[in-house]
C-alpha cells in the first residue's frame, strides 16, 4: 500500500508515508517544522484524529502521527505483541527507522498509557507527556478479566469483524457511536470513522487491542513517573470518565490537571483550540 491508495479525502493525507519496520508496515504522517511530537492515537482511531489539532500546531512542531499497528492503514502485530508493551516498543523502532527522537509525547486514550510506558521504560526522556482523556484505569478488578476474554472472542470472529464493517457503512449507526462517547462530531468525523469502521482489518485489530490492554502492571508503575504529566480531561466524556484524570492527579507528583468542559471523548477532534494551547504552553 502507498499514500496513494489512501482514500481522496483522508486528512492530512500529502504528508503520509508507509514504511515496513521489523515486519510491520506503518502509516505514518509526518508534518510541520520544530521540535518532534510523538501524537498517539487511541483504540479505534488512527492517525486522523490529530487532523485538526496538526493544522494548529504544525507551524511550530514536527508532529509524528501513525496509525497503531493492526489500525488505520498500519498492518498488524503478531497475536503475543498485541499488548502495551508490544505497541511501545514496536513505536520505539518506528521512531528509529525515521530517526527521530520527540521532544514531546501526546496521547489519546489508550495512547497516553503507551506515551507513559515509554519514558516509564526509559525508551524515552520527553521533556512532558500530554495526556487527553487517558484511559489509565482498568474497569475494576472483577469486570476487567471478563471484558478482556470478550474481546479476546470476538477479535477471533473473522465473521463479526465482516459484519461490523458492513454495518459500519451506513451513516446513522456510525454517529450515534461518536455521540455515544459525549462529543458532537462533525462530518469529517464521521466520515473517517465510517471509513476505518468499513475496514475488518481496522475493527479486527481494534478488538485485540481491547483484548490484550492489561493495566496492572502500569498502574503499579505510574507513581514512579518523574517525566511532567499533564493530564487534560473533558467534562463530557462519557468513555473515560474525567474523575480517572482527577485521581491521577492525586498520586503522580509530577503532573498538572486540566478541566475543559463541553467537550467530550473525542475532544481535540470537536474542539483543538484548548488542546493546542496547552501543548504549546508545555513546550
Amino acid at each position: 500500500m502507498n499514500a496513494l491508495d489512501l482514500p481522496k479525502f483522508w486528512p492530512n493525507r500529502q504528508y503520509s508515508q508507509f514504511i515496513s519496520v521489523d515486519g510491520v508496515e506503518w502509516h505514518v504522517q509526518t508534518r510541520g517544522v520544530g521540535p518532534a511530537v510523538l501524537m498517539i492515537h487511541g483504540t479505534g482511531a488512527s492517525s486522523h484524529s490529530w487532523a485538526a489539532l496538526a493544522d494548529k500546531l504544525a507551524d511550530r512542531f514536527t508532529l509524528v502521527m501513525p496509525d497503531l499497528p493492526g489500525q488505520g492503514f498500519s498492518s498488524a502485530l503478531p497475536p503475543e505483541e498485541v499488548c502495551i508493551e508490544g505497541f511501545a516498543r514496536r513505536l520505539q523502532g518506528l521512531l528509529q527507522a525515521l530517526g527521530i527522537r520527540p521532544k514531546l509525547l501526546v496521547g489519546h486514550s489508550a495512547g497516553a498509557v503507551i506515551a507513559t510506558h515509554l519514558t516509564l521504560h526509559a525508551q524515552f526522556s520527553p521533556a512532558a507527556i500530554i495526556s487527553i482523556n487517558g484511559a489509565f484505569l482498568p474497569f475494576g478488578s472483577a469486570a476487567a478479566p471478563v471484558f478482556n476474554r470478550l474481546a479476546q472472542w470476538l477479535s477471533k470472529s473473522r465473521l463479526l469483524a465482516y459484519v461490523t464493517a458492513a454495518h459500519g457503512l451506513f451513516n446513522r449507526p456510525v454517529r450515534n457511536m461518536l455521540v455515544e462517547t459525549g462529543s458532537n462530531p462533525s462530518a469529517q468525523m464521521m466520515r473517517c470513522y465510517r471509513e476505518l469502521i468499513s475496514r475488518p482489518d481496522h475493527v479486527t485489530g481494534t478488538l485485540k487491542m481491547m483484548a490484550g490492554w492489561d493495566l496492572g502492571n502500569q498502574r503499579q508503575l505510574l507513581p514512579s513517573l518523574r517525566t511532567p504529566l499533564h493530564l487534560i480531561a473533558c467534562s463530557n466524556d462519557r468513555t473515560v470518565s474525567p474523575w480517572q484524570s482527577e485521581r491521577l492527579s492525586e498520586f503522580v507528583a509530577c503532573s498538572k490537571l486540566y478541566k475543559i468542559p463541553d467537550l467530550g471523548h473525542l475532544g481535540h477532534e470537536e474542539d483543538p483550540a484548548p488542546f493546542a494551547d496547552i501543548i504549546q504552553a508545555t513546550l
